[in-house]
């Protein structure tokens, strides 16, 4: 049996989505693989010896193990080993089951586990219970809790070679009695397949349903090549009535793993994966009830590289969520998450969908953030154990969010910021606003993001953030949060409006605007600490401030489109105006700068168009006596002053040894039989210009 052809069943994108997949940090990183069983040898589960019945009353336990453990020790044919095992039309019970290598399971009927009432149980303890039969393989009303229950997973596979359990028909779990022990310590419910550390394992077009706890659990970091695809998947919801608990859709841990084409719907996660895990694809996926798409909350040994694209989702609980903690009560829970993909999803009725943080172990799901909750948190000591976040893309995503949830949170630890997140065309339409704390770099492109009318686009703590639109619009973007203990917010606005409502959010920024307006709805002082970017040009870059305005700090500004000389209205205020002209940091070349305040509430640049810098000076001569070097040089057209630059080895580093308005200097402080090098710059208001040849 072949490994699906994955790759080649996608859908075409469009050329915007195509580039951006090109830049995207990790994409497909899929291995085809071959499942080699030998299909032509297939034993029939209904034909002697193995006599299995299907009228789902008869236990086929003993007849399914021989009919699997006969295919495995089967003759090879054109080199192939194995076998197919076959499970006809009907109803067959059964209880635990071990796969072997090179084994196809195919079921054509109903494999159904023993109910609850007849599935074996081990109990490793002295325990005392009421209501069980002699064989201890059945409680029905209570016991005490100082012994352990365990009954063993129904589907069961380690350390092996090609493996496959395919269809059409399907594995029910009669799950119901098993769920009200989710929580019960001391008891082990079964999960329905657990395949653990094999290479090349294949679930494929068959329904499976109702597991007393997960459906599919991949497990073992060695566990390589597994492709889940064409499966349908259901249980309620854990908002059911009755709910199911803990009935995880497809757990994996490993690499080289696929999921595409299923249809799940859970009480639980609908595919999650921890630490260990690389290389993984998720595409075409319809996704109902449910966590979403997880990853963690133990992520101790990394997860990397994967890449979920063209799904949709329903009426899930969360979309997309990446959820860890710290090293806690020697948990080692935390690790290294990177280059994530997101791509060309769609979200409808979704309680939250987008959830990036770690502090599971603390909060649980992070619903109710504050900024001055994420601003009360103790910044803890990194450690191997520390989660970190990076390299994360979300592309082409639209979502619709029901009420009382956030549209989506980055909040990472404040010791161990989140860095290079990227949103690009995300539109989100939803209740409350997005939270970002303890963030880097967090870019917005192109993004629409729609809390209620009302709210606020952003809370934030300790986030740098960068707005992008491809044209300017005017989208208005608002922010709200909280600067303290020495953690503050930055802001970058191109081609995008944004609006402030607490300038403590602010603090002492920087502030980055191009081709759009920031309006802060109340007073606003600049400290001296305070540093504003402004890009000049055909499309205003203006700070509006709503109240009373105290100059300060440093404005530092670059050219836009269409910048040339010309007055530039950079900020305004409705008030007073207070403080001193700020600092000009830096600006382009060939203008002089001066501030204009006499108009009311304005404040404007002059730039003021004086040519480039001077030219280089030429015909440099030094001439050296008794404890002098002197050295004269042409004059240079339009130039103010000259610096003079000495090296003790020839090509530099250079050092200003002093200035000039003329076109000689003697330099005094040099030491005889010891050899200087020299270069002569040109300055004037536009700025300095190169250095001279070397004398």
């Amino acid at each position: 049996m072949f490994f699906p052809a994955s790759l080649n069943r996608l859908p075409i994108f469009s050329a915007t989505l195509v580039l951006f997949l090109l830049l995207a940090s990790q994409t497909f990183a899929i291995t085809p693989w071959t499942n080699n069983i030998n299909t032509n040898n297939i034993i029939l589960v209904t034909s002697a010896p193995y006599n299995a019945v299907g009228d789902g009353v008869a236990t086929n336990t003993t007849a399914l193990q021989s009919a699997i453990n006969a295919a495995t020790a089967a003759g090879s044919t054109n080199g192939l080993a194995g076998g197919v095992v076959k499970i006809p039309s009907g109803v067959f019970l059964s209880g635990p089951l071990t796969m072997q290598s090179s084994v196809e399971l195919q079921i054509d009927g109903i494999l159904r586990m023993l109910p609850f009432t007849n599935y074996p149980i081990v109990v490793t303890t002295n325990i005392s219970i009421s209501g069980y039969t002699t064989n201890l393989s059945i409680v029905t009303t209570n016991y005490s809790t100082n012994f352990t229950w365990t009954a063993a997973n129904f589907i069961t596979a380690s350390g092996l070679t090609n493996i496959a359990i395919v269809g059409p028909g399907a594995i029910d779990g009669q799950g119901l009695p098993w769920w009200p022990y989710a929580n019960t310590n001391g008891f082990t419910r079964p999960t329905m397949l657990s395949l653990g550390s094999n290479n090349r394992q294949l679930i494929q077009n068959i329904t499976l349903s109702n597991s007393p706890m997960f459906h599919i659990a991949v497990g073992g970091n060695a566990s390589v090549n597994t492709t889940v695809r064409g499966v349908i998947i259901r249980a309620p919801s854990s908002s059911a009535n009755p709910p199911s608990h803990n009935t995880d859709a497809c757990d994996v841990d490993g690499s080289n793993i696929l999921v595409q084409d299923c249809d799940i719907s859970t009480g639980d996660d609908d595919f999650t994966c921890g630490g260990g895990t690389s290389d993984v694809l998720l595409t075409n996926n319809i996704y109902g009830a449910g966590h979403g798409v997880s990853i963690g909350s133990y992520t101790d040994g990394g997860v990397a590289n994967i890449t979920v694209i063209n799904c949709t989702f329903n009426g899930t609980d969360n979309g997309i969520r990446i959820k860890s903690d710290n090293n806690q009560n020697g948990t080692s829970r935390g690790g290294l998450v990177q280059n994530i993909n997101y791509l060309n999803l769609g979200m409808t009725n979704v309680h939250f969908p987008i959830q990036i943080y770690a502090y599971y172990n603390l909060i649980g799901t992070p619903s109710g953030i504050s900024p001055n909750y994420a601003a009360t948190q103790a910044v803890a000591a990194v450690t191997g154990y520390t989660p970190i976040y990076r390299n994360i893309t979300f592309s082409n995503i639209t979502a619709t969010s029901v009420s009382g949830y956030p549209i989506g949170i980055v909040w990472a630890r404040t010791e161990m910021p989140a860095t290079n997140i990227v949103f690009n065309k995300v539109n989100i339409t939803g209740d409350r606003n997005f939270n970002l704390y303890n963030v880097s770099g967090a870019q917005f492109i192109d993004c629409n993001l729609q809390p209620t009318t009302g709210s606020n686009t952003f809370a934030m703590f300790n986030a740098s953030v960068i707005v992008t639109n491809s044209a300017p619009t005017n989208r208005l973007v608002k922010m709200d949060g909280l600067t303290t203990n020495g953690y503050g917010n930055s802001f970058s606005f191109y081609n995008a409006t944004g609006s402030l409502k607490n300038t403590n959010v602010f603090d002492d920024g920087p502030l980055t605007l191009s081709a759009g307006t920031f309006t802060v709805s109340n007073n606003l002082t600049l400290i001296p600490s305070t540093v504003l970017n402004f890009a000049l040009g055909t499309n205003a870059a203006t700070l509006a401030v709503k109240g009373n305005l105290a100059l300060g700090g440093t404005n530092i500004f670059f050219a836009g489109p269409g910048f040339t000389n010309g007055t530039y209205t950079v900020m305004t205020y409705t008030g007073t105006r207070s403080g001193s002209v700020p600092v000009i940091g830096s600006a382009p070349s060939g203008y002089s700068y001066a501030f204009d305040t006499t108009a009311a509430g304005q404040v404007k640049l002059v730039a003021t168009y004086i040519g480039p810098p001077p030219a280089a000076p030429t015909n440099v001569v030094a001439v050296a006596s008794n404890s002098l070097i002197t050295l004269t040089w042409s004059p240079v057209a339009a130039a103010t002053n000259y610096f003079v630059k000495r090296a003790n080895v020839s090509g530099g580093s250079y050092t200003v040894i002093g200035t000039t308005s003329g076109t000689n200097f003697s330099d005094t402080a040099v030491t005889g039989g010891v050899a200087y090098y020299y270069v002569v710059s040109a300055i004037n208001l536009a700025g300095e210009g190169n250095n001279s040849a070397e004398v």
